[in-house]
């Protein structure tokens, strides 16, 4: 029998408001899950200078979804959480959608976003953060496994990068920040 879980992922930084992920704002396909695995969607909040992403959905792993995620990247990155691949070749769901918050009084926006959970070697559900528009960020300080980054707007004006880190120890969280160009 198959059962739906609230997955909970967190991305961390300060002074963070106002945080919405949202799938379906296209007419592509918006989300990968295993066959016959249950889907309700996503929700959003912030608390405490942390955005807290929940997808309900059952967690069956199949490599039809790593394959969803890494087409759906197309020539973009991806990070995950406590492993050292590239590439997830197995996963339970993949979303893929819009990123919005505000920060320092601005409001800043993101598109094609993709968001997956799998599972490490250990069986502890890990996620993974990617897309077309993301591109990997290197010369790594102590502790940290990965940094991918991508251009968000504020209205119509390029304004900012944002950055996704990956630590050793991170499962299920993140941590963004915001790089001005």
């Amino acid at each position: 029998m198959s059962k739906e879980h609230d997955n909970k992922f967190t991305l961390k930084m300060v002074g963070l408001s106002d945080f919405k992920f949202t799938v379906g704002e296209t007419k592509n396909v918006d989300y990968s899950i295993t066959k016959g695995q249950p889907w309700s969607g996503v929700t959003t909040k912030t608390k405490d200078d942390s955005a807290i992403i929940t997808v309900k959905a059952g967690r069956k792993k199949s490599s039809d979804v790593a394959k969803w995620f890494k087409e759906s990247i197309e020539n973009g990155s991806a990070i995950g959480c406590q492993t050292i691949d590239k590439l997830p070749s197995k996963l339970n769901f993949a979303c893929k959608g819009t990123m919005s918050f505000t920060h320092g009084g601005k409001s800043y926006s993101g598109v094609d976003i993709i968001i997956a959970q799998g599972s490490t070697a250990a069986l502890r559900n890990n996620w993974w953060i990617g897309g077309p528009n993301m591109t990997t960020i290197n010369d790594f300080p102590a502790g940290i496994l990965s940094i991918i980054g991508q251009n968000f707007n504020q209205g119509n004006l390029l304004k900012a990068k944002v950055t996704f880190t990956v630590f050793a120890g991170d499962v299920s969280s993140m941590s963004m920040n915001i790089i001005s160009i």
